[in-house]
C-alpha cells in the first residue's frame, strides 16, 4: 500500500513539474503575440486602406520604439511610394522560445514564430527564428527590435 502511495506522489509530482514548464514564460508569450498582432493590424491597415503617414506613426507608437518604429515607418513610406504585391501577414504565434533573458530595460527573447500569411497561392504558414527586443515603460510593453536570424 505504501510502494503505491510512494509511487503515486512520485507520478503526480512529475507531471506537474512537467505542466508547470508549459506556463513558465506564458506572460512573454502573450505580451509579444499581442504587440506583434497589433503590429500586422495597423500595417496591414496601412497597406490596404488609407495611406496616413502621421495616423500610422501614432498608432505604431503605442506598440514599438527605438530602431523598429524608425525602421517600420521608413520601409512602409518607400512601400507607399513604390507600390508592389507582396505577401499578407495575417497573424503570428509564438511557436518555441528558446532563450529569454530579463534585463533592466525589458527582455530580450530568442523564439520561433509562426506566421500565417497569405498570397497568390491561399493561405499557408511560415516558422522563422527572431531575436525580439522588448522594452518595459510605465508598466507597458513595447517592441523595440526584430531580428529574423534564418
Amino acid at each position: 500500500m505504501k510502494k503505491r502511495f510512494i509511487y503515486l506522489m512520485i507520478f503526480t509530482m512529475f507531471f506537474s513539474y512537467i505542466s508547470i514548464g508549459g506556463l513558465e514564460y506564458h506572460q512573454e508569450i502573450t505580451s509579444i503575440e499581442y504587440l506583434l498582432n497589433q503590429r500586422i493590424e495597423i500595417m496591414n491597415e496601412f497597406l490596404y486602406g488609407y495611406k496616413d503617414m502621421d495616423s500610422l506613426k501614432e498608432k505604431l507608437m503605442n506598440i514599438e520604439k527605438d530602431k523598429l518604429l524608425d525602421n517600420d515607418t521608413d520601409i512602409l513610406q518607400k512601400i507607399a511610394d513604390n507600390p508592389t504585391d507582396f505577401e499578407l501577414a495575417m497573424s503570428v504565434k509564438v511557436d518555441k522560445i528558446h532563450s529569454l533573458k530579463r534585463t533592466e530595460e525589458g527582455i530580450n527573447i530568442n523564439v520561433d514564430l509562426n506566421w500565417q500569411m497569405s498570397g497568390y497561392d491561399g493561405e499557408f504558414n511560415m516558422v522563422r527564428n527572431y531575436d525580439i527586443k522588448c522594452i518595459e515603460e510605465d508598466k507597458q510593453m513595447y517592441l523595440a527590435s526584430l531580428i529574423i536570424q534564418d
